[in-house]
């Protein structure tokens, strides 16, 4: 059986979380960024909104490589992302509820475009099976594809620029790396591995070995090594949060259901099987409504 990762529950948006909202931006969220769309709704107004189109447009770019049955179909969807935000940087509307929804958050939080298309450029590394060239360019795939969307919420919410990006960096370095674990046997089974060949190789794995279920304890100590480094930036990033209000924090919430991913990512046997690590709906919903109400993370 397959696990979709990160798939929130229908009770994450209530009802009146949909009023100016279009359904289709919402269930999008849903299905492929539902940590962004459960701490979205902790937001008012027109942040709200804004929130839940960048979960949605980055939902979007999750979504592509896992839907296309050729590259060349996800290089065409990417590059209606790309023609789309071009036009919204005159202000243009695309007709699509998605596009549209994100091209409202442009407008009104003036967010920079450059940095919606690098996410999407980003993305075009999961169409192909290409190995990850090596730990900066992990860092830099973690920095566009995860981080971005953590500095838009933060600046949509009000942080300034300069913090935003401080914040983003290490948030998005976690949490790309927990989804990293999550996925690493499902990416592996298809003949792709998102982490560098040197960082396996100092384990003595190949991505065959996590593919089948070889060498699981040597697995173990690349995962452990991994949640370390999670932490750390977690670590890293929670003396900055004293300078955020408690409703500048909703943007970081996600960040709040990583530690019982780690503990279900390290309760998995590696036995070749190609699941996705999953948490209980309710708990995801829980951790980010506890990590709000006490303001840490």
């Amino acid at each position: 059986m397959e696990i979709c990762l990160f798939r929130a529950p229908p009770a994450a948006v209530q009802p009146s979380d949909r009023a100016g909202i279009a359904a289709e931006v919402i269930a999008l969220a849903r299905a492929y960024e539902p940590e962004r769309l459960i701490a979205a709704t902790l937001a008012r107004g027109t942040q709200r909104a804004a929130l839940i189109a960048v979960a949605a447009f980055a939902a979007d770019l999750v979504r592509i490589p896992l839907t296309v049955t050729e590259p060349m179909l996800g290089e065409m969807r990417l590059q209606w992302w790309r023609d789309s935000l071009e036009a919204m940087t005159d202000g243009g509307r695309i007709g699509s509820p998605v596009a549209d929804a994100l091209g409202d958050a442009i407008a009104e939080f003036r967010l920079p475009v450059p940095m919606l298309v690098a996410m999407t450029e980003a993305r075009a590394f999961d169409l192909y099976d290409d190995p990850m060239a090596d730990q900066a360019s992990l860092d830099g795939y973690l920095a566009k594809t995860e981080a971005i969307p953590f500095e838009l919420a933060l600046r949509i919410l009000g942080v300034p620029p300069d913090h935003a990006t401080a914040l983003s960096i290490p948030a998005g370095r976690a949490y790309g790396l927990v989804r990293v674990l999550a996925w690493l046997p499902r990416t592996a089974a298809a003949g792709r591995c998102t982490l560098p060949q040197a960082q396996l190789t100092a384990y003595d794995l190949t991505s065959a070995d996590l593919a089948n279920g070889a060498r699981q304890d040597d697995a173990a100590r690349l995962v452990a090594a991994l949640a370390r480094d999670v932490t750390a930036a977690v670590d890293a990033l929670r003396p900055q949060l004293s300078c955020l209000t408690r409703r500048q924090r909703v943007a970081l919430l996600p960040l709040a259901v990583l530690s019982p991913y780690l503990r279900a990512i390290d309760r998995r046997q590696w036995r070749g099987q190609a699941m996705v690590t999953e948490l209980a709906p309710l708990l995801r919903v829980w951790r980010i409504t506890v990590a709000h109400v006490s303001g840490r993370i």
